[in-house]
């Protein structure tokens, strides 16, 4: 299965859940833009997030970490500062390498693009998205609708088969993770649906260790003085 991904430090990548296959070996390749980049194998488990429900029963959400065996020098995208999230009508950025076009009846060409393609897309409501996923598709709004959703939508501008997993940016952070952009049914082709990545950033920092690196620099900076 061919995903997006979006490195978020110098050892750990951020992408959806959903592009993990059982029993698949994982790769990523590193500096995709410009191409051709480097491909490595993940050989830690993925790490995916959970939670139980009000009746005790796993609920796995569509967004998940990936650990390089080795740390890289490229530069990540940097966590979102969720006191300034994007409002609705604001301008984000996607990127992926999905297909462009539609075959014949509309059918989705599963064509990597041959370049990194970035398109600006704008904020939206999410609630109309819920409401037709819920009506059109019960079954697969009951496996998203406790999950934390940010939904966009541009006329023309659209996520695809492989861009799942692709980060959503707003002032150079990464604030979403494309998860159904290839839409649950055609009725609901009008607003792509990402995981909310402010909704689980304490979770990121904790697994990434993020957050213990942010207090040992805060430490060091109290021995400077």
């Amino acid at each position: 299965m061919l995903c997006g991904g979006s490195l978020i430090s110098d050892q750990w990548i951020l992408t959806a859940a959903h592009c993990q296959e059982p029993g698949w070996k994982i790769y990523a390749t590193l500096g995709v833009h410009p191409r051709p980049g480097k491909e490595v194998e993940i050989k830690s488990a993925p790490v995916v997030f959970k939670h139980k429900d009000v009746m005790k029963i796993d609920r796995t959400h569509d967004i998940m970490l990936l650990k390089l065996p080795e740390r890289t020098d490229i530069k990540p995208v940097p966590l979102p500062d969720c006191n300034n999230r994007p409002k609705i009508g604001d301008t984000v950025q996607i990127a992926g390498h999905a297909a462009t076009a539609t075959g014949p009846n509309n059918a989705i060409l599963i064509v990597e693009s041959a370049t990194l393609l970035c398109l600006n897309t704008e904020v939206v409501d999410c609630q109309e998205l819920r409401e037709c996923v819920k009506e059109r598709d019960p079954q697969f709004y009951a496996s998203r609708r406790y999950q934390h959703w940010f939904c966009c939508h541009r006329q023309g501008v659209e996520s695809n088969h492989g861009d799942s997993g692709g980060g959503v940016v707003y002032n150079d952070m990464i604030y979403g993770v494309i998860s159904f952009g290839d839409k649950p049914t055609p009725a609901c082709v009008d607003t792509d649906g990402y995981m909310d990545v402010c909704a689980y950033k304490d979770w990121i920092e904790s697994k990434t260790g993020s957050v213990f690196t942010k207090i040992a620099k805060a430490l060091e900076c109290l021995w400077c003085f």
